[in-house]
Formats: structure tokens, sequence, C-alpha cells
């Protein structure tokens, strides 16, 4: 609660004036008031503080010992709220040039470099910000803040994120190329169970998507081997270590002869990546103009993904 209601911003500011050029006139001037206006904020702030301000004569305008306490207080609080108002404008005019974008690796690697690239020609003042991260902190960035846009997937809806879908990304097994699995044109899930099997941990959002998808059809890999990134798995694939899900968009253009990539049924199983943003965030105009760049530009399908790349 204001213990002295008639002391504001405009009051202090001339009290300042007032004081720096000792006469009303000139001070009303700077501040671009009359002078019935600056005498009524100076008489305003005398009767909250209950005290005299300044001793006024014909000639001349001087502080009284009280004015002379207030004073460099006053002028204080007024740079102090000056400062910052500036660093706060600054702040918005950095982020006024400036898009923060949290993406999955397999999106920034696949999908992002044709789309910025387009951007960027189009907007070559804007600085981009690229977080690479996995699911669960592109969420946290976009849910903070952090981030204007998450180019990612959801496991489950929320209440919070809304998601642009732009491109459906079906899992699929990749297997040594002389492995039993490979024979045919397709693979159904219950016939991974025998093999060895190279996946994301339980913690991962692939992981997550997986389980929840094949709950039905008890989905319960054995004889595991977990790991942290999508390429690991390629390469242990390629070393014959087991068999490996992973998304198509996931699989590189080189995936090499010892490698075969064929279509998981029975269920298929997608995940469809988007653009995430928050439900309640209002777009700059450069967040409206990325989010026009991508919808026009990401394909439906992973193939043409590569393709556009």
């Amino acid at each position: 609660m204001n213990r002295f209601p008639g002391v504001d911003l405009d009051a202090l500011r001339a009290f300042v004036a007032v004081a720096s050029h000792a006469s009303f006139n000139d001070a009303a001037i700077e501040l671009n008031l009359s002078g019935s206006a600056l005498t009524r904020r100076i008489k305003r702030l005398e009767e909250a503080l209950d005290v005299m301000l300044f001793e006024r004569t014909t000639r001349n305008v001087a502080l009284t010992a009280s004015g002379e306490l207030l004073l460099p207080r006053a002028q204080g609080v007024l740079r102090e709220l000056d400062a910052s108002l500036e660093l706060v404008t600054e702040a918005t005019r950095m982020r006024a040039g400036q898009l923060t974008i949290a993406c999955i690796p397999t999106a920034a690697k696949l999908m992002l470099p044709g789309i910025v690239s387009s951007f960027h020609r189009r907007r070559p003042e804007v600085r981009l910000r690229l977080i690479e991260a996995n699911l669960a902190t592109v969420m946290q960035r976009v849910a903070n803040g952090d981030a204007e846009f998450g180019i990612a997937f959801l496991v489950n809806e929320s209440p919070d994120l809304d998601i642009d879908e732009l491109l459906v990304d079906p899992y699929v097994l990749a297997c040594p190329a002389d492995h039993p699995l490979a024979a045919g044109e397709h693979v159904a899930w219950r016939e991974l169970r025998p093999w060895p099997l190279i996946v994301s941990g339980s913690s991962s959002g692939n992981r997550r998507m997986l389980d929840a998808a094949l709950r039905d059809i008890d989905w319960r890999p054995e004889r595991l081997i977990e790991i942290e990134h999508l390429t690991t798995s390629l390469g242990l694939v390629e070393a014959g270590l087991g068999i490996s899900i992973i998304p198509r968009c996931a699989v590189p253009r080189e995936a090499g002869a010892r490698i075969a990539i064929r279509p998981l049924v029975d269920p298929t199983v997608a995940r469809t990546i988007g653009l995430i943003r928050r439900r309640d965030a209002v777009l700059s105009p450069i967040a409206r103009d990325f989010r026009l760049t991508l919808r026009r530009m990401a394909p439906v399908d992973p193939s043409m993904m590569r393709e556009r790349s």
C-alpha cells in the first residue's frame, strides 16, 4: 500500500526539474507543462510529505532542508527507473530481431537446412538461434518461452502446446543386409522378438512413442542394447550386433549396402513431426514469417524431405 498517495513519478520529475534549474519557468519548459500544472505537481508532493521543498521569492527558488534531503534520493529513483526501462527496451529490440528454435536432431539435420536457407535469403537481418536437443528439452524450452518454436513430435497431447503437423514419419526396421528379416518387403513387429534389438532408452521420446503405440500387442522387447542417439544404432547394426527401429527420416541417404531398411507393419507406427508452440503465445512478425516459410516448404513424405535437403 502506498503511504504517500500524492507521491508519483510525475511529481518527482517535476521536483527534480525545478531543483536542477532553480526556476519554475525553466522546469516547465523542460517538462512541456504549463506553469500552473507544474505548480500543482509540486504542491501535491509537498502536501503528501507534509513538508516545504522550496523557498520561493520573486527572484529565486531554493531548496529547503527537506528538499536537500529528498533531491539525491529522487534523482536516484529516476535514474534507476530510466536504466531499467532502457534495459527492457533494448532486450525487446534484440528479441525483435532474433528467432529461437528448438529442434530434435533428426529434424535439425534433414528438415532445417533448406528451410533456414530459404528464410535467411528472405530475412537476412534476422538472427536465428537453433537449439538441438532431445524431445524433453525441446518441450521444456518451448513451454518456458526460451524458444518461440519447437520442431519435434508430441508423445501425448498437451494442454499448453499446439502442433502444426508437417511430416508423418513412420518407424522402420534397420537390419544387416544379409539378415533373415531383410528377405521380405516388410516386417511385422512380432517377428522382431527373437533378435537382439538396438533401441533408444526408456526415457527417450521415440521409445515412449513406441511403448504407447504398441501396448496392445504386448510390446516387450528383450535382449536390448540401449543407445542415446539414433546414429549410433546404425553403426551397431552395420557391425552385426543386432537390429534396430528408427524413424524413416533418420535413415541417411548413404545407409550403405550392408544395411537393409524395411517397413514395419501390424501395426504401422509413425510419429508426426510438427511446429510446436505455446497456445497462449502471441507470435512476433518474425515468428509468423518463419512459420509460413516452414509450412510452405515442409514435405509430407520423408523421402521428399531428403530430396529437398
